[in-house]
């Protein structure tokens, strides 16, 4: 794994959750369209299509240490802003089309690592 000096570890693990994430994603047939990017003062982990819909994925990753659940961050005021900032980057881009928000929760384990795929409506 590349490891940025110049990011905090819990960036970094964060990174290779994203990665790990993206990576499944592609492999499972979604175009990712972009990655980190900034709407208004959020940024949404992935951008990405699944045939016909918009899907915006927020990436939770928690290393061994971590106390909780990954999915457990991304509480009902999370989902709000992602959501908002999804349909401000639909209207920004001139796409008239409900946004799909998904979840993928990485939990990185001394025996291994667990990803969790949970998808919206």
């Amino acid at each position: 794994m590349y490891v940025d000096s110049r990011k905090t570890i819990a960036q970094n693990i964060g990174n290779k959750g994203e990665a790990m994430a993206a990576e499944w994603l592609w492999l499972k047939g979604f175009q990712i369209v972009e990655r980190n990017k900034k709407v208004g003062r959020f940024e949404i982990d992935l951008v990405c299509k699944d045939e016909h819909d918009w899907v915006f994925v927020e990436v939770k990753t928690r290393h061994e240490d971590g106390m909780n659940a990954p999915e457990i961050a991304v509480d009902y005021k999370k989902r709000k802003k992602i959501q908002h900032a999804a349909q401000r980057y639909l209207r920004e881009s001139g796409e008239k089309s409900i946004p799909r928000i998904d979840l993928i929760a990485v939990s990185m384990l001394p025996h291994g690592t667990q990803m969790m795929y949970f998808q919206g409506k």
